[in-house]
């Protein structure tokens, strides 16, 4: 879909390009992910690919063909484009901002209400409450939602990201970034997405693409980047937690192996036994309605009683799509050893700090 060809940048006045002799090919629906030092040519090559900044030699394709070839305006116009400073106009409202470019398409009216009504629900705002409202009005993770809305506006194949979620706090960007994650789920798109943060790239990306000094020093998976990191400059930008960071790749569900042990309340008597004879790490405690409300570990069954164990255990349960790394967190976090995993509303089984372990030592081995 998007491909660069020995693409070079040098600014006037500068012998060192800011991008060196840049090639690689971004396939259809990826989110590739460019991350690096300050000054290392991500932005850059971002803005080259929309023509923002003209190449100094080499060639970018989209879908084949040249964007010189390309009338800028109409180029970037079929462009998604997100900025950290989000960039929406503060004269305007929210329906205004997301409508700028299905106007310049001439779009009817009709069509450009419908189509802001769409994309406002579809990242996560009320339509009624929030199309009238002008950005002041609004809190930094809305108007980087409405950012993203009118990014997508006249649903374009490409969208290019430069530091979105950099200018909101660590709570609002880790809702944003999963927000985003279940959208490109559904919108496939292809994506460029700069960031400095290694974790963000990791978390976000298909592919990402490690830059320095304007040089591509590693392309490939985030597996592939963790496990095999080019040169000495990758394995320290990822940091010496590479096996932790490996945990971030991969859903609970991995690992769940041991049979799922579900109590009663009128069980509970006997729920030491049960665990026992079917050696399970502990149980599920189930509500009134047959739902699990609660994880009890095996070691903690003797002589508690219902009430207390429930409320201990109602956050020890975490759902079968979990990463292991937010899985390990939260068993530091609590000081359990063990979790109860589901499967929707359905036990699923167990997940233990061991097994974790385990696994990250036999993936350390290839680290």
């Amino acid at each position: 879909m998007i491909e660069l060809i020995e693409v070079t940048k040098i600014y006037r006045g500068q012998q060192v390009p800011a991008v060196d002799r840049l090639s690689m090919k971004i396939e259809k629906g990826e989110t590739c992910i460019f991350v690096g030092p300050s000054g290392c040519g991500k932005s850059t090559t971002l803005r080259m690919i929309n023509r923002m900044i003209e190449p100094t030699s080499g060639t970018v394709l989209i879908d084949g063909q040249d964007v010189r070839q390309s009338d800028p305006d109409r180029l970037r116009m079929g462009i998604g484009y997100v900025i950290q400073q989000i960039g929406l106009l503060p004269h305007r409202t929210v329906a205004e901002n997301i409508a700028i470019v299905p106007r310049l398409y001439g779009w009817p009216k009709e069509k450009i209400s419908q189509r802001v009504d769409e994309l406002l629900a579809l990242v996560g705002l009320d339509p009624a409450t929030t199309r009238h409202k002008y950005p002041a009005q609004l809190s930094g993770g809305q108007m980087q939602r409405v950012g993203v809305a009118r990014a997508m506006a006249v649903d374009p194949p490409v969208m290019l990201m430069d530091e979105p979620f950099g200018a909101v706090d660590p709570v609002v960007r880790n809702y944003l970034q999963d927000e985003f994650l279940r959208l490109q789920r559904e919108m496939k798109k292809t994506i460029c997405f700069v960031t400095h943060d290694i974790n963000e790239a990791i978390k976000m990306g298909d592919k990402i693409a490690i830059f320095n000094q304007g040089r591509l020093v590693q392309y490939g998976t985030p597996y592939e980047i963790l496990t095999r990191p080019a040169n000495d400059f990758v394995r320290d930008f990822i940091g010496y937690d590479r096996a932790v960071k490996l945990l971030s790749l991969f859903p609970v569900e991995k690992l769940v192996q041991r049979r799922a042990v579900t109590v009663t309340r009128p069980e509970w008597a006997r729920a030491g036994e049960k665990v026992a004879d079917q050696r399970a790490a502990g149980c599920f405690m189930l509500d009134e309605a047959g739902r699990p409300a609660a994880f009890a570990p095996a070691g903690a069954l003797a002589g508690t009683d219902w009430e207390r164990q429930l409320e201990q255990g109602r956050e020890a349960l975490v759902q079968a799509t979990t990463l292991l790394r937010d899985a390990l967190s939260l068993m530091l976090e609590l000081g359990r050893d063990c979790l109860g995993v589901l499967d929707g509303e359905q036990p699923a089984g167990v997940i233990t700090l061991e097994e974790i372990r385990q696994y990250t030592c036999r993936k350390e081995g290839g680290l």
